[in-house]
């Protein structure tokens, strides 16, 4: 997840324990010698991180301090909105920090011009070892490892849904094939007097959830949104054609979602959920703690969203956030110490229990720890084998927001048919892509 929206986290009683647990076991495996020797590093390094996850990053570096009592870390914390142009800003300048913590696309441009570090050779072959494949493609260049993912970064695979209101509309569990979907989302869709919608059934309406709904109803259909030099893009297929009809069906057939509530700057689409606007909506899982804390709701799920086709459960993915070394670094040793330390799958742990994101490490994702902490995320996890690396679209925040997005509202609003809506994105897409390649 990148993209702020407010969000009001609250442990459970229980984390305590485990997080204290958690913590203990980054200062054994510290001591141990397995991030370095703490006794025998001396420095001092900066460390810039996100400030929406202010939490669990304040939590790690507490325990890398008392790990490591002569590594001074001067932490800043900034919010989405400004650390994207103060990173490119800084590298544009050579005023970078030592270490940072970054989105995985925010790396592409950094690895493809040298500014960041290699991840040492015998820690990159742990990290290919420990940590699901989908999280390194946006960290690889020219299959050099240049970061260590900490998330694995997923917007597909989970519905949020009221049990109750799928009881009224006969389904005692959640539908199973995406046709029992479409037939729920439908009868569960309320209107006023005049004909429009106050209720809606299947809201998928942000800026993340439109381009990955797409992209996994291609996948699953066997399709590749791939041109033959797997440099450019192709979505001017009958793949493509039958995924965006649907998604287009879903607004301006079958009306369980409205294209509108993508302007309503005060309200993410799971908003409009927890507030109860709304029966099911396609959301990642790092929502959850928003319906539970901030909403006190305790009678919500989350399921698996269905197969487009009742087969494949494929989608693409891009790297979560993770950490970088600047490759002017003159405290390699603690930096790469710092970095080890809180990439380990005990922090790993902690930061994912926090954070409510999915692990990118694989031992992590499998154990019972982690999954009794948020019983809910188990959707998630169990669709992370199907995933696969979104590809080298050379800035993702621009096909999703930029064309995806802004292509998709001209269909739903009159400005283009399906046809039309594949040819303009594959046309923007790959302009972008020879343009960013070109520089």
């Amino acid at each position: 997840m990148k993209q702020s929206i407010s969000r009001g986290f609250i442990l459970a009683a229980g984390f305590s324990l485990v997080l204290a647990g958690v913590l203990v076991g980054c200062q054994r495996r510290a001591s141990s010698g397995t991030a370095g020797n703490p006794s025998s590093l001396k420095g001092t390094i900066t460390y810039w991180y996100n400030q929406d996850w202010e939490d669990a990053n304040k939590q790690l570096l507490d325990a890398f301090s008392k790990a490591y009592p002569n590594i001074t870390v001067n932490a800043t914390g900034f919010t989405y909105d400004t650390f994207i142009e103060k990173i490119r800003a800084a590298y544009s300048a050579g005023e970078e920090s030592d270490v940072q913590q970054v989105f995985g696309d925010w790396a592409s441009d950094l690895m493809k011009h040298k500014r960041l570090a290699q991840v040492p050779k015998d820690y990159a072959e742990q990290l290919k070892k420990r940590l699901f494949d989908t999280t390194l493609g946006g960290y690889t260049h020219e299959g050099v490892l240049y970061g260590v993912p900490k998330e694995y970064n997923i917007e597909c695979g989970g519905v949020l849904y009221y049990p109750a209101d799928l009881k009224k509309v006969g389904y005692n569990e959640f539908p199973k094939t995406f046709s029992e979907l479409m037939d729920a989302a439908k009868k569960l869709t309320r209107y006023d007097t005049k004909g429009n919608p106050i209720h809606w059934g299947f809201d998928f309406m942000t800026t993340d959830n439109i381009p990955y709904l797409l992209l996994s109803f291609i996948l699953q259909q066997n399709g590749s949104y791939w041109a033959a030099d797997k440099i450019h893009v192709k979505f001017t297929t009958p793949e493509a054609q039958k995924a965006l009809q649907a998604m287009a069906d879903m607004v301006l057939k079958d009306k369980v979602t409205e294209i509108k509530h993508l302007s309503d700057t005060n309200n993410d689409a799971s908003n409009y959920f927890f507030k109860g606007d709304s029966s099911m909506c396609f959301r990642g899982p790092w929502v959850i703690p928003v319906g539970t804390g901030e909403f006190e709701l305790d009678n919500f799920a989350y399921g698996p969203m269905p197969s487009f086709t009742g087969a494949s459960k494929a989608f693409a993915a891009e790297s979560g956030w993770g950490e970088v070394v600047s490759a002017k670094t003159k405290n390699a040793d603690s930096a790469w110490a710092f970095v080890r330390f809180i990439s380990s799958p005990e922090s790993h742990t902690l930061w994912t229990t926090v954070t409510n994101t999915i692990p990118s490490e694989k031992s992590v994702a499998e154990s019972k720890e982690f999954l009794q902490s948020n019983p809910m995320i188990k959707v998630s996890l169990d669709v992370l084998p199907y995933g696969q690396p979104i590809g080298p679209l050379q800035s993702i925040d621009t096909f999703k927001s930029q064309i995806v997005v802004n292509n998709f509202t001209s269909l739903c609003t009159g400005g283009q048919d399906v046809a039309t809506t594949l040819r303009k994105i594959e046309e923007e897409t790959n302009k972008m892509i020879d343009e960013i390649r070109a520089q």
